[in-house]
């Protein structure tokens, strides 16, 4: 920790070391600043990523340290949080955020006097990125795709196919752009023998993809069968 001056305000800028709370390892960078708030028990901070990029709907809990008290808030989209009423005494904060790594740091809260604002600097987490915002994965992580579609899978490899049709449909519903799923909905339908939900969703396939060969075909030949 280093203690300077800028523009007459004291500035603590902190650098936080790896520290395990709750299960929690965090890593990151903590600057903490003196605010002349002038209200009792009062934190403002701000959550911003390694380009100073405000982090919206970062959850930051604090935690008294004297104490089993807790409080927990998000932030706006200008990455700005703030806490009011706290006790007085150590806080421990630890910030949340999809697809960064958690961070943490500690601040006095004073029972008169100055308030304190706090900057959490987030890294990004390249194990586990925030979901696409568009596309056809848009607000669906990939990782999480992959895993619900194997399930998927394997549920109709099972033969468990009403389980396996729940399934599809449901990744389906979150990911409407991969019109594909239909078809694995549809062969599942079939294999229930209820035709006539798999002829629906093999027409679902075309609709989206006139040129799904293998969807036609399956239509083609459960037509017939439903005859």
């Amino acid at each position: 920790m280093t203690m300077s001056t800028v523009g007459g305000t004291p500035l603590m800028v902190c650098t936080a070391k790896p520290h395990v709370l709750h299960l929690i390892v965090a890593t990151g960078l903590i600057v903490c600043t003196t605010a002349h708030a002038g209200a009792q028990g009062r934190i403002l901070g701000t959550v911003v990523d390694r380009d100073g990029d405000p982090i919206a709907g970062a959850t930051v809990t604090a935690e008294d340290l004297g104490s089993t008290v807790t409080s927990t808030t998000t932030t706006a989209d200008s990455g700005r949080f703030s806490f009011l009423g706290l006790n007085r005494g150590e806080w421990m904060f630890v910030v949340r955020a999809d697809g960064f790594e958690p961070v943490q740091g500690m601040a006095v809260v004073r029972a008169s006097g100055p308030g304190t604002a706090m900057q959490f600097t987030m890294d990004r987490d390249l194990f586990n990125p925030p979901p696409p915002a568009g596309g056809v994965l848009g607000g669906v992580r990939s990782n999480t795709l992959l895993t619900d579609l194997t399930e998927a899978d394997r549920l109709f490899d099972a033969g468990d196919y009403e389980a396996a049709v729940a399934a599809y449909e449901a990744v389906l519903a979150r990911t409407p752009a991969l019109t594909s799923l239909n078809l694995h909905i549809g062969h599942a339908y079939r294999e229930l023998q209820n035709l006539d939900q798999a002829m629906a969703a093999y027409r679902a396939a075309l609709a989206a993809d006139p040129t799904n060969a293998e969807a036609q075909a399956a239509l083609d030949s459960t037509g017939v069968g439903a005859r």
